[in-house]
């Protein structure tokens, strides 16, 4: 029997060995296998230079999200690092919006609207405030002019180890793989295997990545990241319910820190930074407590209450039935939001046609 074991155990390795020799011969991963696995410093991006389906949450229809070579939500063909005058927009899912049809999601109004501005969205599910300002400095060397991060509850619990000091320093917790892990992103096999698993994919489900062979690399990085990277955020998770002095607790330290390194790293850059609150009435104290004798330091909007509630004017719901974020409603009433605080901060354009997209909101749903 261990004889037996051992030899289909040796005709698995020559296996994957001649595998490998035909595939460096063919030619197709020869670079990739040339190149270090080197992830994002955040824990998870998405795919560069791919395009992504998704289903509605609500509706029989497919949303199509692309993400260009610089790895940012765009809807047009100029690439995100070669725009200029950009307001950038940086946060979590409520940001992103893989789930909302291009032409109702806010940025993309925006962006309509807005004709002196390239309105670009930044957001990336998942995120946290400490991976917020790693991907702000992912991209900091962007024409950007305004950067809006908006803050959601729960944001306070960082999913970095990364370290935000009271003097202005900060120490981002650098990923590291293995020999093993390094050794895996130097084989042709392990592409063809991702090849393989992007195939079946897009053949099985109706949610999926197309991304080009060429970002391989920094796919395998980041799962490998992601994967074997879990933090515990249980301490910072459940801060409505602590009756702990705010300024004596580690996690509004950790986050008021933050906040001030992110926004004197905006400002040296040359842009100017603001934060967006989540309308929720405990998160809006728990901000304005951390922040304390710090208002004038920061410029800050919280926002329409009808975001958080669900619902605006004749039960009009402002997020998904099936799905938690904002639906296209909830996107219009956003853009309008901002609108008006864009208008607030010097970028002067008429209002957002707010019935006319309303109606053409409500023809979606009605085809849809």
């Amino acid at each position: 029997m261990y004889k037996n074991i051992f030899l289909i155990c040796l005709s698995f390795i020559f296996s994957l060995i001649f595998i490998e020799i035909l595939l460096k011969n063919l030619g197709r991963y020869n670079e990739l296998t040339k190149n270090n696995l080197n992830p994002s410093l955040a824990i998870y991006e998405r795919a560069h230079s791919s395009k992504q389906r998704h289903k509605h949450p609500d509706l029989d229809y497919i949303i199509e999200n692309n993400f260009d070579s610089s790895g940012v939500k765009n809807f047009d063909t100029v690439d995100t690092s070669n725009k200029k005058n950009i307001i950038a927009f940086f946060g979590d899912s409520f940001v992103e919006n893989i789930a909302v049809e291009k032409e109702f999601e806010f940025s993309y109004l925006l962006d309509q609207h807005i004709k002196s501005y390239n309105i670009v969205n930044y957001g990336v599910g998942g995120y946290s405030a400490d991976q917020v300002f790693i991907r702000y400095l992912k991209y900091q060397n962007h024409d950007m002019k305004h950067v809006f991060f908006l803050l959601m509850p729960g944001d306070q619990g960082f999913s970095t180890m990364s370290e935000f000091n009271e003097d202005g320093t900060y120490l981002i917790d650098n990923p590291k793989f293995n020999i093993f892990y390094n050794f895996l992103g130097k084989l042709n096999i392990t592409y063809f295997f991702i090849d393989i698993y992007y195939f079946v994919k897009n053949k099985i489900y109706i949610n999926f990545t197309d991304v080009s062979i060429e970002n391989y690399n920094s796919v395998l990085a980041n799962k490998i990241y992601k994967k074997f990277y879990h933090p515990d955020l249980k301490k910072c998770n459940d801060y409505f319910k602590s009756k702990n002095d705010f300024l004596n607790d580690k996690c509004a330290k950790d986050l008021i820190n933050l906040l001030n390194i992110f926004r004197d790293k905006v400002n040296n850059n040359g842009a100017k930074f603001y934060i967006l609150l989540y309308p929720n009435l405990k998160h809006i104290d728990y901000f304005n407590r951390i922040i304390s004798d710090k208002k004038n330091d920061f410029k800050f909007y919280i926002l329409n209450e009808s975001l958080q509630t669900g619902s605006y004017f004749n039960n009009t719901k402002t997020n998904f039935k099936n799905d938690a974020h904002w639906n296209e409603y909830g996107n219009l009433i956003f853009a309008n939001n901002l609108n008006k605080i864009l208008n607030e901060i010097g970028i002067v354009e008429n209002q957002l046609p707010f019935n006319n997209i309303f109606y053409n909101i409500n023809k979606f749903y009605e085809l849809n």
